[in-house]
């Protein structure tokens, strides 16, 4: 029983870390981003004040699985938005890949919880807490608000 609560813990913070913490690429020069990594960072910053708004410390089990539901819709949210806007780069392109694979990642921890498998719920979802794949490819895209 410790164990179950020292890793629902320590996937708690890596959550709250990953829903709070600004992107730490290297910065890029406005004058030398695109026009969608521009928009991009833009509509990144409004999302993650929702996802800050949206997300507590979730500590119990079924209290991440309500977290893995909220991320999933969220993500999904947010790529729709994304994909709006135009004159995306091939890196913004690859960015919002990313996002996709994400979003499964989310839904593959979602249906393991649905099929009463708990342990594997928590590695997938711990999986997609600790990836940076995201972060890197929208930090190439120039839009370093984003993943």
């Amino acid at each position: 029983m410790r164990g179950r609560l020292f890793l629902s813990s320590v996937i708690a913070i890596s959550a709250a870390i990953a829903a709070v913490t600004p992107a730490a690429a290297s910065p890029t020069s406005q004058t030398s981003q695109s026009s969608w990594a521009t928009d991009a960072n833009k509509v990144c910053v409004v999302w993650l004040a929702k996802a800050k708004k949206e997300f507590g410390s979730p500590v119990t089990p079924a209290q991440l699985y309500r977290f893995a539901i909220k991320a999933k819709t969220l993500e999904s949210q947010e790529r729709a938005v994304l994909m709006q806007i135009p004159g995306r780069t091939e890196a913004g392109t690859a960015a919002l890949a990313a996002v996709k694979v994400d979003i499964a990642e989310v839904g593959s921890a979602i249906t393991a919880w649905k099929q009463g498998k708990p342990a594997l719920f928590v590695q997938i979802l711990k999986r997609y807490l600790n990836d940076g794949r995201a972060k890197s490819a929208f930090a190439v895209a120039g839009a370093n608000q984003c993943g």
